[in-house]
């Protein structure tokens, strides 16, 4: 399979509490989607991207190498009715342990359909076929009607890197090579976002055509916003640009691309949302306080109040003797636990996240920095006389966590013992905190 290795600067490295060792982590897969006009009549196409951490595979020593091997399947569904389906295999081949369990590398590839107009189930699924385990993505995608006979703006194409290339790419659109962001992270290393998008208007074939650019916060609010004259063929549909991210805080955000006109007819636009994560160092730098309680899992009270009271001009000094302190491999430039500790905040605001509330200050967001990746889920949303519930279930150490949505709200909160000691009783008919 036809595959690129890219540079990822996110540490996945395990450390002490601990991810378990055998199988898919859940950072280790992420997937997007676009879908653009095409020539057919009544089909769009549509196209699926996947992004796999190759030093989360496991690796087995084969003839001198560490060779990982997995799948990808991918089924579309109307409904019941399944559509189609896509599978890749592939094995990578590595020439030592180093190279193998590298975590700045990754794969990224995707699956092509022509497909009509409609709403779909889709799920994909990372195998590893050496561990014998899997990790499942659904979702429900919108594949747009792009009307022949009016003005449309494609899908928006988040991308991580985009180049001009004269070859064949898979990923090609145009003259570009477009890489897809699949997780539609950006900040730290990646301080614009790019993206691509075509528009289509049988009226216009040729001429200039404007374009605004806005991005909103979770509150609507504008607050980059931008504007850009395309000049448009009729062999030149497509179009790249990209926004800079340097004075936004971290959180969700959404890109919305429209085109200008002085007319009061219908709106051609585009929507897609993306998340900004700043890395710990540019927290620091630009809300100390906030960073300085993301520490409330690893740090003591005592450690925590020092850091509070630090001047200014010291911040970024304590800041990095704290971690100093905390790392377990001090000799070495990278901080294991440092990065694992970070890219689990990370996760539990992508999963966790709740209205008014970010990820990593719940109890499920909680539980997950501290302990990593449950070895087993139990999920009860909808049983009689009960509310919703989770179990989680650690193996090593033997740890049971109970969280139950008592509001109905979506937010589930941690039942006694809340340290997970199984010898304790959990009854999920008691009352909550």
């Amino acid at each position: 399979m036809t595959r690129i290795i890219l540079i990822f600067l996110i540490m996945m490295t395990a450390f002490g509490l601990v991810w378990p060792q055998v199988g898919i982590q859940p950072s280790a897969f992420n997937v997007d989607f676009a879908s653009y006009e095409s020539d057919s009549a009544g089909v769009n196409l549509f196209e699926i991207y996947y992004q796999i951490y190759s030093s989360n595979l496991l690796h087995v020593r084969q003839d001198g190498k560490y060779v990982a091997k997995y799948s990808v399947v991918a089924i579309i569904r109307d409904g019941k009715k399944q559509i189609t389906a896509f599978e890749a295999e592939n094995t990578i081949y590595a020439e030592s342990y180093k190279e193998a369990h590298n975590p700045k590398n990754y794969i990224v590839d995707l699956f092509k359909y022509y497909i009509a107009p409609g709403k779909y189930d889709v799920q994909v699924s990372l195998n590893d076929l050496n561990a014998s385990s899997s990790i499942p993505l659904e979702t429900e995608i919108r594949i747009p009607d792009y009307k022949k006979d009016r003005p449309d703006i494609s899908q928006i194409h988040f991308a991580r890197h985009i180049d001009e290339i004269g070859e064949e790419s898979i990923f090609r659109k145009g003259k570009w090579r477009v890489i897809p962001s699949c997780d539609r992270r950006y900040g730290d290393d990646l301080l614009f976002v790019k993206f691509y998008y075509e528009y289509y208007d049988p009226g216009n074939l040729n001429g200039v055509v404007r374009f605004v650019y806005e991005i909103r916060d979770k509150r609507n609010k504008i607050v980059v916003t931008d504007a850009v004259d395309r000049e448009r063929r009729q062999s030149s549909i497509g179009f790249i640009d990209s926004l800079n991210l340097e004075s936004l805080k971290p959180g969700l955000y959404d890109l919305i691309l429209y085109r200008a006109t002085e007319s009061k007819g219908e709106i051609v636009s585009s929507k897609g949302s993306f998340s900004i994560n700043w890395s710990a160092l540019q927290l620091v730098e630009n809300d100390f306080d906030n960073a300085v309680e993301q520490l409330r899992y690893i740090a003591t009270s005592k450690e925590m109040e020092k850091l509070k009271k630090t001047e200014e001009e010291l911040r970024i000094k304590e800041w990095n003797k704290f971690w100093k302190s905390k790392d377990l491999a001090p000799d070495t430039e990278e901080n294991e636990l440092k990065d694992e500790y970070y890219r689990r905040i990370a996760f539990s605001n992508k999963k966790f996240e709740i209205p008014n509330k970010e990820g990593w200050k719940t109890d499920m967001g909680m539980v997950h920095i501290i302990h990593g990746q449950p070895d087993d889920i139990e999920r009860h949303p909808f049983d009689i006389e009960t509310k919703p519930y989770e179990i989680w279930y650690y193996y090593t150490p033997k740890r049971r966590f109970l969280f139950i949505d008592r509001g109905g709200y979506g937010e589930y909160v941690l039942e006694y013992p809340y340290d997970g000691d199984i010898s304790k009783n959990i009854n999920i008919y008691g009352g909550g905190r």
